[in-house]
Formats: structure tokens, sequence, C-alpha cells
């Protein structure tokens, strides 16, 4: 007897859309692979003999974590896209498409928890002063990322709400998506844009801040405007992937999704590892920056006391923020 998930019909599979859905999707998950591998390699590569846990920053570390989440979850969902292209249909057994949709939720979700933290993170620091504690080996973070998402899965699976959807194996039923999809989605970009805009807001007034008592202008203001900019691109990058994803759950509830927006989910929510790369490139560069200027601040400095070191010790948090992100 054939199993009920399968109900849903594949999307466009009689007038050649089928074919251009899964070949765009396919084209943007091997980009992703590809520039998660790099920087996953790059990172390892400048690294190498340095403890992760110790050597690294968080931001480093973050970036190998989302990097990690790309590749597991593009190359499970490349053979998803695969399996349907061969066979011209479902994915069969039910098993092996609920494997299919186990993994892709999971390390979404996943991503979507590391950049809840690194925001939450980035603004009490800056806020409030304080910092989170990933605890030993990040191992805090880690549980909460890759936890959560497990123990939804399992629940998933035990109501056998997992399986195909007619464009890929995921999560079947619209008000089952409307609730672990659509909407945790929304609120996650929704709270992220607004701790953003409120730790970018408190950067500000620390660089006026500091401006006005150490009469450092140049070197506050790029330090309050660098953190900015690395704490924005994350919260951008997270933003340009997933805003498709309400979009389309949404659509489902009060009408059949149309190909133009399915089309947009198959590029952007499969571009991930192509904003996480684009992003450690910008924040590499930036970095990379702020050596050479502190360097030559060093070199231009007469003695211990002056702006540039008063700057360094006295604005920790400025100092703290480029570290974590």
């Amino acid at each position: 007897m054939m199993d009920e998930r399968y109900r849903f019909k594949i999307f466009g599979i009689n007038d050649g859309r089928f074919l251009v859905l899964h070949s765009t999707a396919l084209v943007f998950i091997g980009l992703s692979v590809l520039c998660a591998g790099l920087v996953i390699a790059t990172s390892i590569k400048n690294k190498k003999n340095v403890n992760f846990f110790v050597g690294w920053s968080k931001c480093e570390r973050f970036a190998i974590y989302m990097a990690v989440c790309d590749i597991l979850l593009h190359v499970v969902h490349c053979t998803d896209h695969i399996h349907m292209l061969i066979v011209h249909g479902h994915v069969h057994p039910i098993n092996l498409c609920e494997f299919y949709g186990f993994v892709l939720y999971e390390f979404t979700v996943a991503q979507s928890s590391l950049v809840f933290i690194i925001a939450t993170n980035a603004f009490l620091l800056i806020k409030l002063k304080w910092k989170l504690n990933y605890g030993v080996r990040d191992w805090r973070i880690i549980s909460v990322a890759l936890g959560l998402p497990f123990i939804i899965c399992v629940f998933l699976v035990s109501y056998k709400q997992l399986g195909p959807t007619g464009t890929y194996c995921g999560i079947v039923g619209e008000r089952v998506v409307t609730f672990v999809s659509t909407l945790p989605v929304l609120l996650v970009l929704i709270v992220n844009t607004v701790l953003y805009i409120l730790t970018w807001k408190q950067i500000k007034i620390e660089g006026k801040r500091v401006k006005a008592s150490l009469r450092n202008r140049k070197s506050s203001s790029q330090r309050s405007a660098r953190a900015a900019k690395n704490m924005s691109l994350f919260v951008a990058a997270y933003f340009i992937q997933w805003w498709a994803l309400p979009l389309h759950g949404v659509w489902q509830l009060v009408d059949n999704t149309p190909f133009e927006v399915l089309e947009l989910l198959a590029i952007f929510t499969n571009m991930g590892g192509v904003l996480n790369g684009g992003v450690f490139l910008i924040i590499k560069k930036s970095r990379v920056s702020k050596v050479s200027s502190i360097s030559q601040e060093k070199d231009g400095s007469t003695s211990p006391t002056s702006d540039q070191t008063q700057c360094s010790k006295h604005n920790p948090i400025a100092n703290d923020v480029l570290h974590v992100v």
C-alpha cells in the first residue's frame, strides 16, 4: 500500500519546469559546497598548528560551524535533487526521503540558531558589556544548535511529517510547515534584524563617546564602523538566504505556490555557502586592514600614553566586538 505522504504531485513534471527547477537548485548547491569548502580549507591553512578552541576567535570558529552546516546540508540536499531527476519522480523508499528531510531541517535550523546566538552575543556585549559563555570547546552553542532541531526532527519522523513535498524531501502538510518552518524562520529574521539595528545604534554611541573622551576620532570611528559592518554582514547574509522561505510558506496557505516563487526559493535558499563565504572574505579583509592600521599606529607612537594606546586600553568593548564578530 502506497504511503499517504506520496499524495503530492511532482511539480512541473509535464511542462518542463521540473528540469529547470531542479537544475537551478543543483547549480547553486554546487557553488555553495565549493565556497564552504574553500572557507574551511583557507581557515585551516592560515591557522595550522593552532588549537581550534584557544587560538581561533569566536568569529573564525563561527564561520567554520556555518561552513560545515552548509556542506552537510547541501551535499544531502544535492543527492535529493539528483535522485528526483534520475527517477523523474518522488524519492523512494519513504525512509530515504525521511532521511533527506531530516538532514535538511537539522542543519537549516542549526544555522538559524548559530546566527541568532551570534546576534544576541553581539548585542549583549555592546549594550550590557556581557559576553555569552559558549562553554568548554563551545559545547553550549553546539548543543543548542544541533540538539534543538534534532529533537524536533525526531517528533516529525514519529508523526510521519517528513516526506516528499513535490519538489524535494522535507516537511509535509501546510500547517506543520507553518509552525515548524515558516514562523520560526520569520521570527528569527525579525529578531536578528532588531538586534542588529540596536547593536549598530549602540556602537555609534560608543564611538561618539570614545571620540569625545579620548580625542582619537580616526581610530575609534574606524573601530566602530568596522565592528558594525562585520555584524551587519551576518544578518544580511541570513536575510538574503531565507527571505523567500516565509513567502513560500504563507503562499502555500492561500494557494498553490507559483513557479516563479519556487525558482526564487531554489536560488536563494541554496546559496548559503556563497553568502557565508562572501562574509568570511570581507571579515578577513577587514581584519587584515585592522592589523595594518594598528602596526602603523605603533610605528607612529612616541610613548605608551599616546592616544592610540589609550584607545586600545580604554575601549575594550569595541575590541571585544571585533573579536566576537
